[in-house]
């Protein structure tokens, strides 16, 4: 083997284990939940019963799951425009929200998908957090967060997240929502009928 065909071999060899998580075949379930499945095939999966528009986002929808082995709680945010009731996002509490268990469940993400993107906390905090991205970028493809929280934040419960998302799809549910409305009047509040003051918006 000439010196030049070795060294092109492990050039190779160093860009293949270089390769970004975009370059991997990206996952499309979590928990037995497909991206794209129709919510009324999660019957059994999902409270329909209590699915709710998102207050400021209400081209979305959030249906929480019912107990689920692995994990202590979980939901979905479902298409409310474009595609309704399919899924677009899927976001999971583990069970184990220990550190140790983090650490095992991020090992085993890159070793499936590659080395991720950390995510920055701030200083002092007790969050962890990692991003893998498939597709071009984070907008216009999927993407899998992978997070501890140490402590009860604003930002999310105590234990360990991982959320799969279809970015793509939520941006079309928006695009949908936004072409409803443009042009449209402005919705008017009909309660109440007097003119309101600070009494009205702040607590008594």
């Amino acid at each position: 083997m000439t010196r030049s065909l070795s060294a092109l071999l492990a050039l190779i060899l160093i860009l293949a284990l270089a390769a970004p998580a975009c370059a991997q075949k990206a996952p499309t379930k979590l928990a037995g939940i497909t991206l794209g499945a129709d919510a009324e095939s999660l019957r059994d999966r999902l409270d329909i019963s209590r699915m709710a528009p998102i207050w400021n986002r209400p081209w979305l929808i959030r249906a929480n799951l019912k107990p689920t082995k692995g994990f202590s709680a979980g939901y979905v945010i479902l298409g409310g425009c474009a595609t309704t009731n399919r899924v677009m996002r899927v976001r999971l509490l583990y069970a184990d929200g220990s550190l140790a268990a983090f650490d095992k469940l991020a090992k085993e993400m890159t070793s499936r998908y590659g080395v991720p993107t950390p995510l920055s906390s701030k200083k002092g905090s007790k969050y962890k957090g990692y991003r893998w991205v498939f597709g071009s970028n984070k907008t216009k493809g999927i993407d899998v967060l992978l997070e501890h929280f140490g402590a009860a934040t604003d930002d999310g419960p105590t234990g360990n997240v991982i959320r799969l998302s279809d970015n793509r799809a939520m941006a079309d549910e928006k695009a949908c929502y936004d072409s409803m409305v443009r042009g449209a009047p402005e919705p008017q509040p009909a309660f109440p009928l007097f003119t309101i003051d600070q009494n009205w918006l702040l607590p008594q």
